[in-house]
């Protein structure tokens, strides 16, 4: 089993999260009535803090109040999910270089993105975060 980052633990249990893994055929789901994260229990062998991050940003964006327009279309479900990626790359951004105690000038997309497991779609979305980062 991989273990969870403990920061980005915290930072569930401050928001007042639950996080459970369980059998279900998506890699992840927040759901505000419960204010618990449901994972895919396949994600215990990887490391699985993208997809909480992920979830995270769901819940910082309050994305449940926009279910009619996540429904209308995939382009509405596309930005709603890319809104969420972008937060759970700028968490584990954060985390990532408090752990490491890295300076602007040593941040490395690819050994990001490897570390987390962050999909090749989100490239630019994690330099464009870097270089944000590093201003």
């Amino acid at each position: 089993m991989s273990e969870v980052n403990s920061r980005l633990l915290k930072l569930v249990k401050k928001m007042g999260l639950d996080l459970v893994f369980c059998n279900m055929n998506r890699s992840g789901m927040y759901y505000a009535d419960e204010k618990t994260i449901f994972l895919s229990d396949k994600l215990l062998d990887t490391n699985s803090d993208f997809q909480i991050s992920h979830e995270l940003g769901h819940c910082i964006k309050k994305h449940e109040e926009l279910s009619t327009y996540y429904n209308i279309s995939e382009y509405h479900r596309n930005k709603v999910e890319y809104e969420a990626n972008q937060i759970a790359i700028q968490i584990l951004l954060a985390i990532w270089i408090n752990e490491y105690d890295l300076q602007k000038e040593q941040l490395n997309a690819v050994k990001f993105m490897e570390y987390y497991n962050i999909p090749p779609r989100l490239e630019l979305c994690v330099r464009e975060t870097m270089l944000s980062y590093a201003k």
